[in-house]
């Protein structure tokens, strides 16, 4: 299920539900890499289904309406990638899990420097 089909007090608890585990694949900076390159979809699958296994069982379990403690024995080898697929595609869901330092411009490198030039009389 996509984030946006999610609605009202659901959509709050299901938020709470995958900010821990989405957190954890994002910290991965390989994750960010392949995401940002010009890799096909699946490298990115197939580096976070190696890496982060418990996390995507999690998600997609939460997002199916389904406890995580049991739904890794309902999927399969052909239905997990493309669940996860469709997740890594999820306009909303990334949108929301942006960081901040990827979507807030800096206008400034430093702090305010002062004059310590003397006047001249």
């Amino acid at each position: 299920m996509k984030l946006s089909e999610i609605k009202g007090e659901k959509a709050l608890d299901v938020l709470a539900d995958i900010i821990e585990p989405v957190a954890n694949i994002m910290a991965d900076g390989k994750v960010e890499k392949i995401y940002n390159s010009n890799q096909p979809r699946i490298k990115l699958v197939q580096h976070i289904l190696k890496h982060n296994k418990k996390d995507v069982i999690t998600i997609l379990a939460i997002l199916d309406g389904e406890n995580p403690k049991t739904y890794a024995d309902k999927v399969t080898v052909t239905t997990l990638p493309m669940k996860l697929l469709e997740l890594i595609n999820d306009q909303d869901l990334i949108a929301v899990f942006r960081s901040q330092g990827q979507t807030v411009e800096q206008t400034s490198s430093g702090s305010v420097t002062e004059n310590t030039e003397v006047e001249k009389k």
